[in-house]
């Protein structure tokens, strides 16, 4: 029986590390799964040693404040690799930690993988020739990110974006309402949420001010982020969902979204935004050093312009954003472009099938390990 260890620390790694394994066990059912990860890839099958992605530390500021239960956790799960020798280690993006972990996974002689990469084209370009050192299969996401591999030889694939996948999976219940539904999606770690929500919840009194029809629902990702959310609205009338993203973004008119998975998720939905980002002055003055990109919405980036506005830092205030927020809910020109735009991002995403598609080529670099 073939053993495989993921680690994923973020939610959304969580969402792409559970379809990955079901994609896995539909073809190599007999195969076991553990790792760090969060409850989706509990429910999917792994054996959960901790959960990581429900902690969601990012951030320079905010890893030195938890270094210490950080570094533990590392040391915990070096001495189990070593004790179990799994016949691959899979990494989902969170690089900070996962490359610690693969030059340790290097020494003691375990393969590799590491599933969505780090994104060397944004910051840290030098990193990908210590990918290349530690890595014995890249599996990308994005359409260019497998020749930036390929030019230093790293074995690499291109298996397509697999929120596809996981929106393929969802299925919007039937409604009749005709509600004016506008998302509040202001992250889900703590330290973006307390910078990030309260001017999600300034900048929605203002839209309701001019649409008091409008019903605002924030999504959160547990009943813990619910409550830190609950006590930053400043008891504004939002309904506050554990879970149901999608059940938001499938009828949401408009949203406003912190910067990070969800203006992805939001695009594929179709549905206009703005996107907001917000950190501590340390992380942000660190970043403005080491980034190289000219937009922070990964929706942008695939587009190649600023097709989503971004309000950044102290660009973030309801000042900024509420004009540009009612000019996207109105039937409005500028609406109409966004949505024509969003749909282009989609189809340049192409289609379903990259969990399938990354399940394939690791249980071929596996077998072909053993065989070896």
């Amino acid at each position: 029986m073939k053993r495989l260890f993921f680690v994923a620390g973020e939610s959304s790694g969580d969402i792409h590390g559970s379809n990955l394994i079901r994609a896995l066990r539909a073809v190599r059912p007999d195969w076991a799964f553990e790792g760090l990860g969060g409850k989706l890839m509990a429910d999917a099958g792994m054996e959960l040693r901790h959960d990581l992605a429900g902690e969601a530390i990012m951030g320079f500021a905010e890893v030195l404040r938890h270094l210490l239960p950080i570094r533990r956790l590392f040391n915990e799960t070096v001495a189990r690799l070593r004790d179990t020798r799994p016949d691959a280690l899979v990494l989902i993006d969170y690089p900070g930690f996962n490359l610690r972990l693969a030059a340790e996974a290097k020494k003691i002689g375990i393969p590799v993988v590491y599933y969505i990469s780090p994104q060397v084209w944004a910051w840290k370009k030098r990193r990908i020739h210590t990918i290349a050192r530690l890595v014995d299969l890249m599996l990308v996401i994005f359409p260019f990110e497998e020749e930036l591999y390929r030019r230093i030889g790293v074995p690499c694939a291109y298996v397509g974006h697999p929120l596809l996948d996981h929106i393929a999976l969802y299925h919007a219940a039937e409604s009749k309402e005709r509600e004016m539904v506008i998302g509040l999606l202001p992250g889900s770690r703590e330290q973006e949420l307390r910078r990030i929500a309260p001017v999600m919840f300034e900048v929605a009194a203002g839209i309701r001010e001019r649409h008091p029809e409008a019903r605002f629902v924030v999504p959160c990702v547990n009943e813990a982020r619910a409550e830190q959310v609950r006590q930053l609205s400043g008891g504004f009338p939002a309904e506050l969902r554990v879970g149901g993203m999608y059940d938001v973004l499938s009828r949401a008119r408009f949203c406003l979204v912190a910067s990070g998975t969800a203006t992805l998720e939001t695009a594929l939905f179709g549905v206009p935004m703005a996107i907001l980002y917000r950190t501590s002055a340390l992380t942000y003055w660190i970043a403005r050093m080491v980034v190289d990109i000219k937009y922070i919405g990964i929706v942008n980036i695939l587009a190649k312009r600023g097709v989503v506005p971004e309000f950044i830092q102290q660009g973030a205030t309801c000042d900024t954003v509420l004009p540009t927020a009612l000019d996207l809910i109105e039937d409005s020109p500028v609406r109409q472009r966004m949505l024509d735009d969003l749909h282009a991002v989609r189809e340049g995403l192409g289609g379903v099938g990259a969990s399938a598609r990354a399940a394939e080529k690791i249980i071929a670099l596996v077998e072909k390990t053993a065989h070896a």
